[in-house]
């Protein structure tokens, strides 16, 4: 055996060693962080849900349906069904995907949409998509606590809507639609208005089964 094969053979068995022990060490981590991890993600769940949807005592991820790109869940108060919401998520954003839930009553009208995850342009397509609570001066003055969602005039402008299945989609008003749109954050307007029509249309379409189900 030459030299060169004596020095390679115990680089290439350190090599494998630290390999192993790389891979051992990489899913222990994942073992014991997996629980947690999911246990975050379902109380963040839980939070999202709780903000769009009446008040409920069951746990509306556990009475989850979906129809094509949209999830229903299902809100109920001493076992009557108060509510659904409805999560689906856009790739029209001007940056990407954008996720969004909107709470429904039983008979399809949306009561809240919120975003819950989306990477638009700072000051332009954000505007469009987060709720942000602005303090003022005499606010602060006067200790005013203000409670529920921050408002947000395009994403408030669905409350109240409804529509039936197999209806022509919403459109923006540059596109000779009804629905408003932040100037320079056209795309993004579009985006999360055609989300929330789809999980509007996608509950009219499917609502008879949806309350039949959840009140098996």
């Amino acid at each position: 055996m030459s030299r060169e094969k004596v020095k390679i053979f115990p680089l290439v068995l350190s090599t494998g060693l630290i390999s192993c022990v790389a891979t051992a060490l990489m899913a222990w981590v994942f073992l014991i962080t997996e629980k947690p991890i999911a246990a975050a993600q379902q109380m963040k769940n839980t939070a999202a849900l709780s903000q769009v949807l009446p008040a409920f005592d069951n746990q509306p991820t556990q009475e989850a349906a979906t129809f094509g790109s949209v999830t229903f869940y299902a809100a109920r108060k001493n076992g009557q069904i108060t509510g659904f919401a409805g999560e689906t998520v856009t790739t029209k954003g001007y940056a990407g995907e954008v996720s969004i839930l909107a709470g429904l009553k039983p008979d399809g009208t949306i009561t809240t949409v919120l975003v819950t995850k989306q990477s638009e342009t700072p000051g332009l397509g954000t505007v469009v998509c987060e709720r942000i609570r602005k303090k003022t001066l005499s606010g602060l003055l006067a200790g005013k606590k203000e409670t529920g969602l921050p408002p947000n005039r395009i994403l408030d402008q669905f409350n109240g809507m409804k529509t039936e299945a197999g209806q022509t989609p919403w459109a923006v008003k540059k596109d000779g639609g009804n629905l408003d749109a932040v100037t320079g954050a056209t795309i993004t307007s579009r985006a999360v208005g055609g989300a929330v029509f789809a999980i509007a249309e996608t509950f009219a379409r499917n609502r008879e089964q949806l309350l039949k189900e959840k009140n098996q």
